[in-house]
Parts: structure tokens; C-alpha cells; sequence
């Protein structure tokens, strides 16, 4: 990943916002504890302050430190990831607060994409993953296709390297809600036949 550099890493852990490809849309982030960071991508996007901001990690050992999955969340977080399926789970309290719930979860998912998955893991904790386009905008998979007024508004580092996210649908956004049933909150990429050939009831 040779748009990031040692320097940029150390922005982004001071609260830099980046613009990265994932392996469906571009996404607006920055490390999840870092507030003020977070806090500013709501104002950048025009996003409600109810609505958290979904995560992305990079691997296991990142959602060890970071995740309090359930056993049944495991067990789903195993047949998925890394893909575009995220989960809602609890997450650790150095997450800021603006992208939990109510009751300390956040929409999780391990990202397959190289650039995602390497910047996360080299940055050392969660990113946020909202889709680099403001509220009510279309997702962005080319760089042509990034909005300037956000990315002057962001001032983001923007990595614009290939591979380009792949399009078509977003993530599928799940919960448990029992021992084995799994309720679909956002259809995506990850169509409801496929969770429930994974042994999974897919209740409304």
C-alpha cells in the first residue's frame, strides 16, 4: 500500500480523516477512538447524530481487542469473514461513543479488501466506514467518483491506489436475535439464502 506512509499513519492516529477503497464503495473514515475524529465525519457528511457509523478491523487478533462477540456471533463472524457482512456487536469502550448504539454496539465487519484491511491493521484499531459520499448522496467505487466538495470539506488523505472498490450492493447488516436466528437489518451483498445455508435462521 504505497499511498500511506509512516507520517500519514501518525495523522491519522492524531485524528486525520482518510478516503479508502473497500470492496464495495469508497468510505470516509478515521480510527474509531479517536471522538473528535468521528465526531467530524458526521459534521462532513451531514449524518444524524443517532445513527452510528458502521466499523470496519482487519483481521482476528483485531476483533480479540476490540470485539465482545457472543458465541453465536462468533460463529456467524467465522462463515462471513472476511466479506461484506456486518454484524451488530458489542464493542470495547475505547470505541468513541458516536459509533455505538445505546447499548455499546456497532455494525462490524472484517473487510476482504487489501488496501481496507492493510491500512486498519496498520493504523492499529477499528476504522470507521462510512461511505465517502454525504447523506442522501450516491457511493462512490472511482476515484473520479469522489465528491471534491467532500473530500475539501474532509480534508482527507485519500487513497486513490487499485484495487477500486468492486460495487454493486453494500454489506448485509445482521443481529442475533437468539440462540441461532439472525435478523437481516440491510439487505446486501450477502444474500438471506446464503445465511441460512450457513445454518442460520433468518427471522423478520
Amino acid at each position: 500500500m504505497s499511498a500511506v506512509h509512516e507520517a500519514e499513519l501518525l495523522e491519522l492516529a492524531r485524528g486525520r480523516l482518510v478516503i479508502y477503497p473497500t470492496e464495495t464503495f469508497y468510505a470516509l473514515g478515521c480510527l474509531a477512538t479517536v471522538h473528535s475524529a468521528v465526531e467530524r465525519i458526521f459534521s462532513v457528511k451531514g449524518r444524524p447524530k443517532g445513527k452510528p457509523l458502521p466499523l470496519i478491523i482487519s483481521d482476528w487478533q483485531m476483533a480479540e481487542r476490540f470485539l465482545r462477540l457472543t458465541n453465536v456471533e462468533e460463529a456467524l463472524a467465522r462463515k462471513f469473514w472476511p466479506g461484506p457482512l456486518s454484524i451488530v456487536v458489542k464493542v470495547d469502550q475505547r470505541v468513541s461513543p458516536l459509533a455505538q448504539d445505546s447499548g455499546g454496539r456497532s455494525a462490524v465487519r472484517m473487510s476482504p479488501h487489501a488496501i481496507a484491511a492493510q491500512l486498519c491493521r496498520e493504523a492499529g484499531g477499528p476504522l470507521v466506514s462510512s461511505s465517502a459520499n454525504r447523506s442522501g448522496r450516491p457511493p462512490a467505487c472511482r476515484p473520479e467518483e469522489l465528491d471534491p466538495e467532500l473530500v475539501r470539506l474532509s480534508e482527507a488523505l485519500v487513497i486513490t491506489d487499485s484495487p477500486w472498490p468492486g460495487g454493486g450492493l453494500p454489506s448485509t447488516l445482521v443481529e442475533i436475535v437468539g440462540a441461532n436466528s439472525v435478523r437481516i437489518l440491510r439487505a446486501g451483498a450477502i444474500p438471506m439464502e446464503e445465511i441460512s445455508a450457513a445454518g442460520f435462521e433468518v427471522v423478520s
